[in-house]
């Protein structure tokens, strides 16, 4: 049994005992959703940023705060479920890209494709990481920690921790690095609403020990169909404004806000981004909203430029 189906099998299996608090905050399976249009948007800008700090020699370290189970089972039972990863990842397969950023995410990708696997966040950055750099990956989930724990060992370079913790408490604990060089990937589920206030909360402090994190923060669109969260991204990133030295945004949009869609798309903050990077995910997300279909499109904002620092 692959490392992947093993994922699926061990997920099923979580103890029911849980309280009810413990219950909603770890409710939440990526497996369900892997491979949809989100990813695709997160992982192109997730290696965007390790792919400029692997420019210098110098070691750097990376974090993911959610980082799930690492690897996905096509055929597992929670990605069968809702089939998002065929209007995600499957138009873009085996496509001719010519974004460069484009064609190294899809070059991370297709030896697990191959094998009937998505790779998550933390599996991606293993597999990019050398020697020299470190990385640290939390997830509270304890069947999905377990689970990635087998995941990294088999295929770790660098020098790669998983953290059986809460991603924003651990960032905040584990940052800044010693080397100062390294990136933050920040995507939760959003299943609870005061997710919006305490991320926000948790990257000032982040910011306020390590001022030049490069912060890749994930963040659904949501329709008036979302009840109180519709509107708590566009807030949040609002709120996020003078953070950082400075930051952009890149949204992918697949239907029509005003449809009653839920999740009509999802975009990235980028907080003191690498240089070029909002050009490169320019590039590919134009290339990737072509192979999605006709109503699909993106967009990229600059939230604070260095000259209104």
């Amino acid at each position: 049994m692959g490392l992947c189906s093993l994922s699926c099998w061990r997920v099923t299996m979580v103890h029911i005992n849980l309280s009810l608090y413990e219950f909603c905050v770890l409710s939440y399976l990526h497996a369900f959703h892997a491979g949809n249009h989100a990813d695709v948007i997160k992982h192109l800008c997730w290696l965007g940023v390790i792919n400029y700090l692997k420019k210098k020699e110098k070691p750097f370290t990376v974090y993911d705060t959610h980082a799930g189970a690492g690897c996905y089972a096509l055929t597992g039972e929670q990605m069968q479920k809702n089939r998002e990863f065929e209007t995600g990842f499957v138009p873009l397969a085996g496509i001719n890209p010519q974004s460069s950023l484009l064609s190294g995410y899809l070059d991370a990708m297709t030896p697990h494709w191959e094998n009937l696997q998505y790779a998550g966040s933390p599996l991606l950055a293993a597999n990019a990481l050398r020697a020299q750099d470190n990385a640290h990956f939390m997830e509270l989930h304890p069947t999905e920690s377990e689970v990635l724990t087998q995941v990294i060992r088999g295929v770790a370079k660098g020098n790669t921790h998983v953290h059986h913790r809460d991603g924003l408490e651990g960032v905040i604990a584990l940052t800044p690095p010693s080397a100062k060089r390294g990136a933050i990937l920040i995507d939760p589920p959003y299943e609870r609403l005061n997710e919006y206030e305490a991320i926000p909360t948790t990257i000032r402090k982040i910011l306020q020990r390590w001022a030049a994190a490069q912060i890749v923060l994930w963040y659904p669109l949501l329709s008036g169909r979302a009840g109180r969260k519709a509107g708590a991204s566009e807030a949040m990133v609002s709120g996020l404004s003078n953070v950082g030295k400075t930051s952009f945004t890149a949204e992918l949009r697949v239907a029509d806000k005003h449809l009653d869609t839920g999740m009509y798309g999802s975009g990235v903050m980028v907080i003191n981004p690498p240089w070029q990077l909002d050009a490169q995910l320019h590039e590919a997300l134009d290339e990737v909203s072509k192979h999605l279909g006709p109503s699909v499109s993106s967009t990229i904002n600059w939230v604070k430029k260095e000259s209104n620092s």
